[in-house]
């Protein structure tokens, strides 16, 4: 059996171990970095979380493209000036670069999304977020 090779970022983790966060421009939202720039410079996997009610507001990435996976909830997703898409489970949302975008959590139950940006984002303000 072959043993597992030495490498500087963890392989396996748990969600719960890694560190939490409320990114700029969003409201009620709690995000956990699955993957980050650390171990691949090539993209970002985000477990994304929005209140019901909460938001991403309107805004968009210069360089990154984004993919988000609708897990549970229901998000209202409003491209550009296009009218709004309510998007259930199972919704794959795709956006290029420079596409203005807004997120809306409808609730009664917190939207879950799997997102992936690619290349990784830039470093920004995100908030810490602390476990009660």
């Amino acid at each position: 059996m072959t043993a597992a090779v030495p490498h500087p970022y963890p392989l396996i983790e748990h969600q719960g171990d890694l560190d939490k966060y409320g990114p700029p421009g969003h409201a009620g939202t709690v995000n956990v970095r699955l993957c980050e720039r650390a171990f691949c410079e090539n993209f970002e996997l985000v477990l994304g979380e929005i209140a019901p009610g909460g938001e991403a507001h309107k805004h968009h990435h210069e360089v990154e493209y984004q993919a988000m996976y609708v897990l549970q909830g229901t998000a209202r997703v409003t491209l550009a000036e296009d009218p709004a898409v309510d998007c259930p489970p199972g919704t794959i949302v795709r956006l290029p670069p420079k596409l203005d975008h807004h997120v809306l959590s409808l609730g009664p139950e917190p939207l879950k999304l799997m997102i992936v940006y690619s290349p990784p984002l830039p470093k920004r303000n995100d908030v810490p977020v602390k476990d009660d």
